[in-house]
């Protein structure tokens, strides 16, 4: 269900805007100017690792941190099968991130991602601190970390204070299902000291031929609502440096772009 709900997102498009990101803002040898690229990246919460296989595609290293059981078998089930040897699916806690040594780069990663809404499970300052403290360990100097967080507006609009919700639905021809997705719902709470969203997740699963609802899942997940000059904040005491704001997995968007859908927001280990 996840991979027919949030499987819709164009991962050949926002790789290419991690390496134009590497290339952009990324430094090597100290010096300004443009990046080399990116040739490792370590995804965050990477679920079924969408990003990591795509890079994994082109070359690039790539190592996949996910908590979850099904996830990382998922994950490694698709690596197999477009034999892709230069992807690693590990269990982790990304507040953490012990690698062992023999699955980072000699000098640290180019890039580092937390993208998908992965960085609202940070639910206090703490785990924060702690999760970038652990980016910074791992990223090489002059590598980038890129995290992918909800667009202040739907903060500043009122619509998570009151508890808006969002749904939509994709359809799997080749399986003969749909998937509704309730993403929040009208009346969830939101505490406005903790920016602490209480939100309800549903996934529907419905048969294309009969409309026949074959299975439900419903949660209520914690969610922290960052702001931005909040996450600078946090990532500034952890020894990152903001150099970039995106309104989406697009170089060509600004944040206060009417095409913006989310904060996309780039932090750089500086060399010392």
């Amino acid at each position: 269900m996840y991979a027919c709900a949030f499987g819709f997102r164009d991962f050949e498009a926002e790789v290419t805007f991690l390496d134009a990101c590497a290339r952009r803002h990324g430094t090597h040898a100290g010096e300004a100017g443009e990046g080399e690229g990116m040739t490792s990246v370590l995804e965050l919460g990477a679920g079924p690792a969408w990003h990591s296989l795509e890079a994994a595609r082109r070359g690039v290293q790539a190592v996949a941190l996910e908590k979850s059981g099904a996830m990382r078998a998922h994950a490694r089930n698709e690596a197999q099968d477009i034999g892709a040897r230069n992807v690693r699916v590990i269990d982790g806690d990304m507040r953490e991130i012990n690698l062992d040594p023999m699955t980072v780069p000699v000098n640290g990663f180019d890039v580092v991602t937390m993208l998908l809404g992965t960085a609202a499970h940070l639910l206090t300052h703490d785990d924060a601190i702690r999760c970038l403290r652990a980016v910074r360990r791992n990223l090489k100097p002059g590598g980038i970390f890129v995290v992918e967080l909800e667009h202040p507006w739907d903060l500043f609009s009122g619509d998570i204070r009151e508890g808006a919700g969002d749904a939509w639905d994709r359809e799997d021809e080749e399986r003969g299902v749909k998937v509704f997705v309730e993403w929040g719902r009208d009346g969830d709470n939101f505490d406005i000291e903790t920016q602490i969203y209480e939100r309800t997740v549903s996934f529907s699963l419905v048969s294309l031929a009969t409309n026949e609802v074959i299975k439900i899942v419903e949660d209520v997940v914690p969610c922290k609502i960052f702001t931005a000059p909040e996450f600078i904040a946090l990532a500034s005491a952890a020894g990152l440096t903001s150099v970039a704001v995106y309104g989406d997995m697009d170089v060509r968007v600004a944040l206060d772009d009417e095409n913006a859908h989310n904060m996309v927001m780039v932090f750089r280990r500086e060399h010392e």
